[in-house]
């Protein structure tokens, strides 16, 4: 079995060539640092890393000590070096460095909570520019190595009403989904969201679940049957969100020569054009009765009003 304590008292001999460099290792040169800090390894971020690598190569070489033996000791990039692995790949590009000083387990640390730390917002303002470069949702979920509705949900992010935003500033609301789930109850019913925020409390999708299901309300009313006296009866109804109506339905319903269908977005009118073709699933065209400008809009943050008679 092979001495790992070689790396701590052996001095190695390294031509300046290779120092500082970026070199092509075999993976079966590179071993993993039994001491490095990271102990637990995300299987399905390994997959979608893996899925990367395997699409576009490994983007950042890892780092790692001078050769013992032929092998090298990776310093920063176990991550990088495992997904390889996964992606069939056969070598992998890395940087010899010999200054234990600079690149010892605190640089390791370092090196795992600096990583990855991007916020939602940050994220979302990322998407937001590549749709600006004619990306689709699809697109840019394939390129992150995610699912397309990780990329709906951080678009929510994008222009939220003022009450969310406060929300998020303050720290009140934070996940992307989350946020998401939110500006749906908003758009869905503007009251029950802001009680949510009003609240004070951390909005999770717990609880905006629980503020999104209808709340059933025991009502009383008198039946009588057969001279029997009237005897009150309990029965449950559900409430509508606002903006709800009951209408009773034809059989044989009149057709509408040119519909008009009006919904209700962020708490305000608008127009669905559904004779306008999305740029992608789960979108559609919306245009607000002030304004002439139609635009695209998730489609699920739409209540249904009404479908009426356009007006010529």
């Amino acid at each position: 079995m092979f001495d790992l304590s070689q790396f701590d008292k052996t001095p190695v001999f390294v031509p300046d060539n290779q120092i500082g460099i970026v070199l092509s290792l075999p993976l079966a040169c590179v071993i993993e640092d039994p001491t490095q800090p990271r102990t637990e390894f995300d299987a399905d971020e390994l997959t979608k890393l893996s899925e990367d690598i395997a699409r576009r190569g490994v983007q950042a070489p890892i780092a790692v000590r001078p050769p013992v033996e032929g092998l090298y000791q990776i310093i920063h990039g176990a991550r990088r070096f495992r997904a390889s692995g996964m992606a069939g790949l056969l070598s992998i590009p890395a940087i010899v460095q010999v200054d234990e000083v600079a690149f010892d387990d605190y640089s390791q640390v370092l090196e795992n909570t600096q990583r990855d730390n991007l916020t939602p917002l940050d994220i979302a303002r990322f998407i937001q520019k590549r749709k600006a470069l004619g990306e689709s949702n699809s697109q840019i979920a394939r390129n992150l190595s995610e699912k397309p509705e990780w990329v709906t949900y951080h678009l929510a992010l994008i222009d939220m009403p003022p009450e969310i935003q406060h929300a998020f500033d303050a720290g009140q609301v934070s996940g992307a989904k989350a946020i998401y789930e939110l500006r749906k109850l908003h758009g869905k019913d503007p009251d029950s969201a802001k009680a949510l925020i009003t609240s004070g409390e951390e909005i999770t999708q717990v609880r905006i679940r629980e503020a999104t299901t209808p709340v059933k309300t025991p009502q009383t009313v008198l039946i009588q049957k057969n001279n029997v006296p009237e005897q009150p009866l309990t029965v449950t109804v559900e409430r509508l969100n606002s903006g709800d109506e009951l209408t009773a339905s034809s059989e044989s319903p009149e057709s509408l020569a040119s519909p008009s269908v009006i919904g209700i977005y962020q708490g305000a009118q608008v127009q669905v054009l559904f004779q306008l073709k999305p740029s992608e699933p789960g979108v559609v065209w919306i245009r607000s009765p002030e304004a002439e400008a139609q635009r695209e809009v998730l489609a699920d943050q739409i209540t249904l009003s009404r479908i009426e008679e356009a007006i010529p």
